[in-house]
């Protein structure tokens, strides 16, 4: 079992329509699917906030009309100036975006950049940030094994001044496999009890400089995979479409609510880890 989501592979058309599922009810489900892509790179920000410059993953399957697309979008974005020492500066961060397209009518695709996620300017120190110790995996529920239940649970975690974990809770469930509603909340809930139980004795360090450096407690998302392999079966690989049936989002966190509510959406996280929910940029403009 992996901790993050990684893509399915497989062609983008098969993956709409070859989602596993547990009963002829799960079809009216099956319209909630999404394909998803995830895309890294970088954007340099200028002081005014604006766009100056931008890089894609070459090696990113999004052919030349996704391309313009991204580009176009990510060109006309505007940033809140990024601050260090109290002065706007020209700031280059890592940038990782999740395409999603949807099936709409005579079989034609329509895509969006859904959620975004922008890492630490290139020029801040790590002990700005919180980081991780101990990310011990979670066990896999036996029941959701025998359902051929798989998912993503993404975490939000408040850790406190000694790095030891104050709170935690699911904030989305994304699942690979589709039943009824029924089924799938039973089954976000047994993967959401598994993932939380385990967090618990996970440890972090708090951040030792930067303008956090002597809050109380920081809040971080950490993604947890749950991924049934059986003999010969390979691992999915980031940077290839994905399928999915995306989970309500949990805002009703008392603790982290308030931060939550300009966090953006968590499935653009880039790979296994954890990741300080308060990014590197700030961006004002809608995704696209």
């Amino acid at each position: 079992m992996k901790m993050r989501l990684m893509a399915a592979i497989a062609l983008l058309v098969g993956l709409l329509v070859a989602m596993p599922g547990w009963s002829a009810n799960a079809r009216s489900v099956r319209k909630q699917l999404e394909s998803s892509l995830q895309v890294s790179g970088t954007v340099t920000i200028g002081k005014d906030g604006s766009v100056i410059a931008h890089t894609l993953d070459p090696k990113a399957p999004l052919g030349e009309t996704l391309v313009d697309f991204v580009n176009k979008a990510v060109a006309g974005w505007r940033f809140a100036p990024v601050m260090v020492d109290g002065q706007a500066v020209t700031a280059r961060v890592p940038m990782h975006l999740r395409l999603v397209a949807k099936r709409a009518e005579d079989d034609k695709f329509s895509v969006t950049i859904a959620s975004s996620y922008f890492g630490s300017n290139e020029a801040v120190a790590q002990s700005d940030n919180p980081g991780s110790t101990r990310l011990a995996p979670p066990q896999y529920p036996k029941v959701a094994q025998r359902m051929g239940g798989e998912g993503t649970v993404y975490l939000i975690v408040q850790i406190d001044r000694g790095g030891k974990v104050a709170n935690v809770d699911a904030e989305q469930v994304n699942l690979r496999v589709a039943g009824t509603a029924n089924e799938m909340t039973r089954l976000r809930d047994m993967l959401t009890a598994a993932a939380v139980r385990a967090a618990r004795d996970w440890s972090f360090t708090p951040p030792t400089t930067g303008e956090t450096a002597n809050d109380d407690n920081w809040l971080i998302r950490v993604p947890v995979d749950f991924v049934l392999l059986g003999p010969g079966d390979k691992q999915r690989k980031e940077g290839e479409w994905d399928t999915y049936i995306p989970g309500p989002r949990n805002m009703g966190m008392p603790w982290a609510q308030e931060k939550l509510k300009t966090a953006g959406s968590p499935d653009a996280l880039p790979g296994s880890g954890a990741y300080p929910l308060r990014q590197g940029a700030t961006l004002l403009t809608p995704l696209g």
